[in-house]
Formats: C-alpha cells, sequence, structure tokens
C-alpha cells in the first residue's frame, strides 16, 4: 500500500493508476470515491467525464512538486495539459486543502515485513 506525505504528515493511502484499465476508469462511473486519492502516473491533463462527484485535483512535476491545483473541480469538465507535469493526485473535495502550488510531496509504500519505508518516485 502507498501513502500520501505532505509536510511530514500522512494525509491518506493512494490507489496508483498506472495501468491502462486503471488510468481509464478512475473515479468514473462511481456515486462516491472508492479511494481518498487515486495517482494517475504518467499523466499531465484529465476529464471528469462520467464523473458523479467534484474533485480536488494536484498536478506533480519530476521533483514532486506541485504545480498546479484545482478545486472542487465539477463532472464533465477537460482540464488541458499541464507543462512538465509527469502525474496527477485526484481526491475527494477537500482533502487537499493544506497542500499548495510549490509544495512538495512524498508518495511512499508503507513499511514492509522487514520495516523498511521505500520511495514511490525515483
Amino acid at each position: 500500500m502507498k501513502i500520501l506525505i505532505h509536510e511530514n504528515m500522512v494525509v491518506s493511502n493512494v490507489l496508483v493508476a498506472d495501468t491502462f484499465t486503471k488510468r481509464f476508469m478512475g473515479y468514473m462511473f462511481r456515486k462516491k470515491p472508492h479511494y481518498k486519492v487515486i495517482i494517475i502516473k504518467p499523466c499531465n491533463s484529465i476529464h471528469t467525464f462520467f464523473m458523479k462527484f467534484s474533485i480536488d485535483v494536484l498536478f506533480i512535476n519530476e521533483n514532486m512538486e506541485v504545480i498546479k491545483k484545482i478545486e472542487d473541480l465539477p463532472p464533465g469538465k477537460i482540464i488541458m495539459p499541464v507543462k512538465k507535469s509527469k502525474m496527477v493526485l485526484e481526491s475527494k473535495v477537500g482533502l487537499f486543502k493544506n497542500i499548495e502550488v510549490g509544495s512538495k510531496i512524498i508518495i511512499q509504500e508503507t513499511q514492509t515485513k522487514q520495516g523498511t519505508v521505500h520511495n514511490f518516485y525515483d
């Protein structure tokens, strides 16, 4: 399992959408989010077609810095490509309220049986 960390605080568990099916489906066709955060990787643009709820969105560059933040994005919208974005984090509205453009985030594996933590994005 992976976790999202901001300012040394765990924000949420995350689902990594790094296969065609996971990337394609995301939050589409669901009445409410099935994961608090979905990481879409690689990604520099999104749409909210076929979604039934609004989301918050973070666009992340290769240095794990937030380069664009969109709050309360309603269904039926298109966000054109964001230059230098390598991944997108989508969440239920309000989860990213304390994360600002320029902030650094960390995505890590939770502790394994050996007690180590692995970085997600290298």
